[in-house]
């Protein structure tokens, strides 16, 4: 490795390290989060009384929680969808920052193993080398 290409893993490592503070106050906070996705769209609820039924929709509030390789609905009043968003939104800023966390934890190994690289010496040339008092 050339002394430019040693220099530029050095600058990734310190660049990584910058980047990595930001995402440690994100996944370090105590906030109580939820794993869910809210959603609110016009639905039809399909009630024969509702006037969903004529083709007028009506606002929903929807709580789809993961499970497994799919997910549940859970219909929701407004003002528990509401007290649920800033829960929702914490938790997907964490996954944000997880994600980010491990491509910049890929971005130093990759620049460590370039470092470490660039370092290593030839074992039998520089026993020679300090044979030689040099």
């Amino acid at each position: 490795m050339t002394k430019e290409r040693l220099s530029e893993a050095r600058r990734t490592l310190a660049q990584v390290l910058e980047k990595l503070t930001p995402l440690v106050d994100v996944l370090a906070r105590r906030d109580p989060m939820l794993k869910g996705y809210l959603d609110s769209k016009p639905r039809t609820c399909g009630k024969p009384g509702c006037r969903c039924a004529t083709g007028e929709k009506h606002p929903a509030w929807v709580l789809r929680i993961p499970q497994g390789h799919g997910s549940r609905s859970r219909s929701l009043p407004e003002a528990t969808y509401r007290r649920l968003e800033p829960l929702v939104e914490e938790y997907r800023r964490f996954r944000l920052a997880a994600v980010g966390w491990r491509q910049l934890v890929r971005a130093a190994d990759s620049a460590i193993r370039q470092i470490e690289s660039a370092r290593l010496v030839e074992p039998e040339a520089e026993v020679e080398r300090m044979k030689d008092g040099k």
